[in-house]
């Protein structure tokens, strides 16, 4: 069978660089090879200083990258100021830590000149790291350093830059820290930003890298974004000139205002102009510290977690709802008191006990009870849940409120038409649940219809549709299911079991099967077995690919390769996306595989099926056929890299699964040979060969 070959495949482009060698015309050169000069920093970058401050060292290190010796001579300093200028010179290893240690040569000293020699010979992979001290003066840092090279540029420029005056911004508090606050409450800190230095500073934009539960403001205004759309930030000490001027201090207010319990952290960053620092950076956190009890009711009727509400409940039965603690402090819950007051339709279950959880970390403790509902009337029933624990900002004790109302309802009742379907690998079913009824609603039909899959072959990533985007590529996708229809399709992508649940709901919001609606649970068993002599399924699973399912990810290929075949990637004997349908036997699809599904985008599956395959003990094909991997590309359309993917093939002969085996290729262009089927008269059974290649080998 085959359904669709999808043969589409990103085109690897390979940029060449053009490289050209630059040879010196000096007499003292006479090597082919060129030396090639790197220097890092590019500046002898001197600090904002006033006169009579101790002297500045700054260090620039000339690096040969080249494969020639680079000579370098007629060192010169221009500077702003020759008295207040020392040049020294060492020779330096790149493998060294740091550059400023060991002992350095005067080069050109204020009172002796220039001590320079001639010249100065760097080998290839070497370098000699320059140290200029300044003496901070009136006229400020300024000039360069000039150097004569047998390389490009032949006349190397090292400038020399200072800052005369620069803002300062100093932070008041360092990091803003809120301490406890409640779910639902607020909370504001001030802070206050100081430029101690001796030039304006201009706030050029606000960042806060948190969640949405801070905000800040200055003068009431949401300062958050740029100058040009904040109108405070353009003059914020309000002294109506351009920026914060020296000395001057601005308070902006922090609001901390969490909609749910649990720590909090981020920071808040001001992108600076003018100053000595691009931006100041201020840490906030919140909730970190104290011990800190948070509540979820995973079967409320509403996602107010301050009250807990049952919604209707069928008169004469018991409808439970769990109640989540979570330890969400920096210390450890101790929860020493569950109770309940109030009407006896609500009743607490043996669960309810006293416990302790450990502090929060990655995932939060918990730990759960039970509050049941019993109705015996139409009518509607109020409680208090009363619970005591030592977090602060809910002691003497947390008091929620529980509401429930009663009703007479009849129970949807989930039911399929079909629970076993057998079918073959790459169809699309259809689930249905019209069998489904509801005495009392609306036509006599539940609303709601939710289909589950509840367990599936590995590297299954099908899901249930509406219906499919295109029924000829259902590899595709197609519509969401729409659960007020009853019916859904489903693209049965491998071989092996999938188990389908049903869950149907009312239009008052009771779901059966469920503990209000008890009823057996409603399943329909799917068994897809291929009825081909050979079936190869290949399938992947790529950690750094945060959504396998989409559009965009990894590309591995199934490739299958008949005896007669000398090398992989090459018509007709080997079966791979380029040559999806071959010719490998007599005219017709007798003796022929087929490649049916070419998934190039994350996870698979790919499979390749053959009819009728030549005895491999014999003459004209003395050899099994070959399974082979290969990672096309670890690269998407807007990825570069999604790293290693771990690949695993399942071999099916006459319908039953012969071998699995998998393997992890770390990057493109690996490929694996995974495994050699034998067909003879005697036997039929696969043979694993597990051979890896870094290159493909083609």
């Amino acid at each position: 069978m085959n359904y669709f070959a999808l043969t589409r495949k990103l085109a690897l482009v390979t940029l060449m660089g053009l490289f050209s060698t630059l040879i010196a015309c000096d007499d003292t050169i006479t090597g082919r090879d060129s030396a090639v000069i790197e220097v890092i920093p590019d500046t002898f970058r001197f600090p904002a200083t006033q006169p009579g401050d101790a002297p500045i060292d700054q260090i620039v290190v000339i690096r040969n990258i080249g494969e020639g010796d680079l000579l370098l001579a007629d060192f010169l300093g221009s500077f702003a100021n020759s008295e207040s200028y020392q040049l020294d010179y060492r020779p330096f290893n790149p493998e060294e830590s740091d550059a400023s240690n060991g002992d350095f040569f005067v080069g050109i000293d204020p009172a002796q000149g220039n001590l320079f020699p001639a010249t100065i010979t760097v080998e290839p992979d070497q370098a000699l790291a320059l140290k200029l001290r300044y003496t901070p003066d009136a006229v400020g840092a300024g000039g360069s350093v000039i150097i004569q090279t047998n390389a490009d540029p032949r006349e190397l420029t090292i400038p020399i830059q200072g800052v005369i005056s620069a803002g300062d911004i100093a932070a008041n508090p360092t990091t803003l820290d809120f301490g406890r606050v409640n779910a639902g409450e607020m909370q504001t800190l001030d802070l206050t930003l100081t430029n101690v230095g001796t030039a304006a500073v201009m706030f050029t934009e606000v960042f806060l890298n948190t969640n949405e539960d801070f905000s800040i403001q200055l003068r009431n205004e949401n300062v958050v974004g740029s100058s040009d759309t904040v109108t405070t930030l353009l003059d914020p000490d309000n002294d109506g000139t351009p920026g914060l001027s020296p000395q001057q201090s601005v308070t902006f207010q922090v609001t901390y205002a969490p909609p749910t319990e649990g720590p909090d952290s981020g920071e808040v960053v001001f992108a600076l102009n003018g100053a000595i620092q691009d931006n100041l950076t201020v840490n906030i956190v919140a909730n970190g510290a104290a011990p800190c009890l948070n509540l979820l009711f995973p079967d409320s009727s509403s996602s107010d977690t301050s009250t807990l509400q049952f919604g209707p409940a069928l008169i004469g039965a018991t409808t439970p709802s769990e109640i989540i603690v979570e330890s969400c402090g920096g210390e450890a819950l101790n929860v020493s008191s569950i109770r309940y007051e109030g009407s006896p339709a609500f009743a607490l279950a043996e669960d309810a006990m006293p416990f302790e959880l450990p502090a929060a970390a990655a995932v939060r403790p918990s730990n759960s009870f039970t509050i049941n509902f019993s109705p015996t009337e139409a009518d509607v029933y109020e409680g208090t849940l009363i619970i005591v624990s030592n977090d602060p900002a809910k002691q003497p004790e947390l008091r929620i409120p529980v509401i429930g109302r009663g009703t007479l309802n009849a129970c949807p009742v989930a039911a399929v038409n079909n629970t076993r379907l057998d079918v073959l690998p790459l169809e699309i079913i259809t689930l249905d649940a019209s069998a489904s009824t509801d005495s009392d609603g609306p036509s006599g039909r539940p609303i709601s219809y939710e289909w589950v899959v509840i367990s599936r072959p590995d590297g299954s990533t099908a899901q249930p549709v509406e219906r499919f985007f295109n029924p000829l590529r259902p590899a595709d996708g197609g519509e969401v299911d729409n659960p007020s229809t009853p019916t859904a399709q489903f693209f049965v992508d491998l071989a092996g079991e999938y188990v389908f649940g049903l869950v149907v709901t009312d239009d008052l919001g009771f779901s059966a099967p469920s503990n209000t609606c008890p009823q057996q649970e409603v399943e329909v068993v799917v068994n897809s077995l291929p009825d081909e002599d050979i079936h190869v399924e290949l399938t992947w699973t790529t950690p750094g690919d945060p959504n396998e399912t989409d559009t965009e990810g990894t590309d591995v290929d199934l490739h299958f390769r008949h005896p007669n075949a000398q090398v992989w990637n090459q018509s007709p004997y080997d079966c791979y996306f380029a040559n999806p349908n071959p010719d490998w036997g007599p005219t017709g699809p007798v003796g022929n595989p087929s490649l049916d599904i070419d998934d190039v985008n994350g996870a698979g599956p790919e499979n390749i099926n053959l009819n009728d395959p030549e005895f491999t003990d014999q003459t004209s094909i003395p050899g099994p056929y070959l399974v082979g991997v290969h990672y096309y590309s670890s690269g998407g359309l807007f990825t570069a890299d999604y790293g290693a993917s771990e690949a695993t093939i399942r071999i099916y002969l006459g319908g039953s699964l012969a071998g699995t085996y998998s393997r992890v290729l770390q990057s493109t262009e690996n490929f694996w040979e995974v495994a050699g089927v034998i067909w003879t008269n005697a036997e039929t059974r696969v043979q694993e060969i597990d051979r890896f290649y870094a290159i493909a080998p083609w």
